[in-house]
């Protein structure tokens, strides 16, 4: 029997937020349930997908310790990684044709189409934007996955009682 353990797209802003400011409570929670998610892709329980996308992202951040950190965060992480094929550039044009998400949201959303189950963002306006498309992913706040995650873990539990 296999077992298929999900596949889990991060995008730039989840690997971001473990270093933002946590004086913040809705940075500080996201950054909670990013870590929670990371230990969890550590401990075998997901399949961490990365981009092309992602690492040419990273290389945008300004602060260089920042950056290391994050480019370091998202080596140690990654099980796979989605090269941007044409099919995939494709897909982020019609995603931008039909919506307000941005260039580099776009290539997100359709990188993950491609090889993951569940995108994470802490972007709200992407989040909500994506979410009003047919799209072959789902679309959640780091937050709101680890909830859902821990209560089908509890469920489970209960079932077996």
């Amino acid at each position: 029997m296999v077992i298929e353990v999900l596949r889990v797209y991060l995008d730039n802003c989840c690997y971001n937020r473990p270093f933002d400011d946590r004086s913040n409570i809705k940075n500080y929670l996201e950054r909670e349930a990013v870590l929670i998610v990371m230990q969890m892709a550590f401990d075998g329980e997901f399949e961490i997908i990365g981009s092309e996308v992602l690492k040419k992202e990273m290389l945008m951040i300004s602060d260089i310790d920042k950056r290391n950190n994050v480019e370091n965060l998202y080596k140690e992480l990654r099980s796979k990684e989605v090269e941007l094929e044409r099919s995939i550039v494709r897909r982020a044009e019609e995603i931008v044709r039909n919506s307000s998400i941005k260039a580099f949201d776009s290539l997100h959303l359709a990188c993950a189409e491609h090889g993951a189950d569940v995108l994470l963002t802490t972007d709200m306006k992407f989040l909500k934007a994506a979410n009003k498309l047919n799209v072959k992913v789902k679309i959640q706040n780091p937050v709101e996955f680890v909830l859902e995650v821990n209560s089908s873990e509890h469920d489970d539990e209960v079932d077996e009682k």
